[in-house]
């Protein structure tokens, strides 16, 4: 019997650059003369799941074509298999094993951290040790994996501040040089499935029709990614990209103040490791004032900080991280949900920012936080509900940083804003979008009106009247009274967790 192939079990790691599974599958490969087989598993949660997205699902299928053609021309080729693994993996299994006798199967993975994705691979393991194979982890979805950071006392960290601090020692100290991609693959073998295995194309076409217009979402796959973070890192020369990061990152309308690679690094079209080596060493703080590169590097940190939390917490996967606040006491106004999820709630900021969601797949980090605050505290619905929305139409949609950045605007998280600290949405408009252009963008109908008066319509009704706008009908009226909803969302708050906690700061106009 012929020895059996390497199995490179491909899921968020869609990349040939600096991707540790591949380059270990590859020297294993050629150590013992055996062929690659790369495959990708189609979960049925990916497809049909209550966390599917389609605009997800659609940038993940091209992404792959793009992966297939890459492997292609390094002289391999990617299997797609129909899920679930826990069927797909033991069936690949024993189909080698008819083919390549008893020899010992070797399966490799990029490790992922969230809890589902944790059982399933402890599953997987348990699955194919009887069958003779043995799954291989490795890391390359992070800079530092979950576990390789405790506090002095041997817990996780809760906060962020001293959790970068460590982080950053950590990655200067690993003197990461990224692994190029490799220059030719080994032939993979020619395998006789059952149909079963293979992928329904018919569901695969419906489960990839993205809802968000697909000239607004960015290009898929490992090419146009690396170009992208080209482009973010080069552009430092001329002071623009990664150096004016500080200045420009809050703007709303400005579409090159952010590197918009939150999708790529999700799939890992990109490895976070490489982006963190190409800008170290981090230019110096200077009279307090941190570097766009700094800050940069820090949501790339961002980004595994809420990668441990779930580690170690994973019941925050489905209810507030501090118990406590699983008390408050929602509305359940599905009116000013829909409201919400629609662009319909008479504060234009919000409405933008549900807007850009639904036609993009994608919004601005500022604008998020935005929209997250009105909706838990101004309309007092559950934060869970608001993370489930955007996990239905992010391209970018990632568990643990989705999740996280929910549960700091609920002040239900880690680390998170204090629940008196509420967001007033018409001064976050005028603080981040002076001119009105970001709401112009996404909410034509109010095109014509000047700032401040686009950001807060109804308390200007000669602007409304000169631009011939009248609410109720061009335009809704407010759902709320941001005063008035936010001491109901400070007596909500404070009778789920009690006084002590408070200690106003006036943070209304926040």
């Amino acid at each position: 019997m012929s020895t059996p192939p390497v199995v490179l079990w491909l899921r968020r790691d869609l990349r040939l650059h600096d991707h540790p599974a591949l380059a270990a599958a590859l020297e294993h490969a050629r150590a013992s003369g055996a062929s690659l087989l790369p495959i990708f598993i189609w979960e049925p949660g990916i497809l049909a799941g209550p966390r599917a997205s389609a605009n997800r699902n659609w940038f993940l299928r091209e992404s792959l074509t793009e992966l297939t053609a890459s492997l292609r021309g390094h002289g391999s080729e990617l299997i797609e298999l129909q899920g679930p693994s826990s069927r797909a993996l033991p069936a690949l299994i024993e189909a080698l094993r008819r083919d390549h006798g008893a020899a010992a199967i070797d399966v490799y993975a990029t490790r992922d951290h969230t809890p589902y994705a944790r059982a399933r691979d402890q599953q997987i393991a348990a699955l194919i040790a009887p069958l003779g194979a043995t799954l291989h982890m490795k890391r390359g979805l992070v800079a530092v994996e979950p576990d390789e950071l405790l506090t002095g006392g041997g817990t996780p960290y809760g906060v962020y501040t001293p959790y970068f601090r460590r982080w950053l020692e950590r990655v200067e100290a690993a003197h990461h040089v990224p692994l190029p991609a490799p220059e030719h693959l080994p032939p993979s073998p020619k395998l006789a499935l059952s149909s079963d295995l293979l992928v329904d194309r018919n569901a695969l076409d419906q489960a990839t029709q993205p809802t968000a217009q697909r000239d607004l979402l960015p290009a898929p796959g490992e090419r146009a990614a690396r170009e992208r973070a080209d482009q973010w890192i080069a552009a430092a020369q001329r002071g623009a990209g990664v150096a004016a990061y500080a200045e420009r990152r809050n703007t709303l309308a400005d579409a090159d103040g952010t590197s918009r690679l939150s999708a790529a690094l999700h799939l890992g079209l990109l490895s976070a490791s490489e982006l963190a080596a190409r800008l170290l060493p981090l230019p110096p703080e200077r009279n307090g004032e941190r570097s766009g590169q700094r800050l940069w590097v820090s949501q790339l940190a961002w980004r595994d900080f809420y990668a441990q939390v779930l580690w170690h917490a994973p019941h925050a996967a489905r209810s507030a991280w501090k118990p406590a606040y699983d008390a408050v006491r929602w509305s359940g106004d599905a009116a000013g949900l829909r409201a919400w999820q629609e662009g319909r709630t008479g504060y234009p900021i919000v409405d933008a920012a549900a807007r850009q969601l639904l036609q993009s797949g994608f919004v601005h980090n500022r604008a998020r936080m935005i929209s997250a605050s009105f909706l838990t505290k101004d309309l007092l619905v559950d934060w869970r509900e608001g993370e489930a929305h955007f996990l239905r139409h992010l391209v970018d949609g990632d568990i643990a940083a989705n999740n996280g950045g929910w549960q700091w605007s609920a002040s239900t998280g880690t680390d998170a804003q204090p629940y008196f600290r509420i967001f007033n949405p018409v001064t976050q408009a005028s603080n981040f979008d002076p001119d009105g252009a970001y709401v112009r963008r996404w909410i034509p109908e109010l095109a014509a009106l000047p700032a401040p008066a686009i950001h807060a319509p109804w308390a200007h009704p000669t602007a409304l009247a000169a631009a011939g706008i009248q609410l109720g009908r061009d335009y809704p009226e407010p759902i709320v009274d941001h005063a008035v909803a936010r001491a109901r969302a400070l007596d909500a708050y404070k009778s789920a967790v009690g006084a002590s906690a408070v200690r106003e700061k006036g943070d209304d106009a926040s």
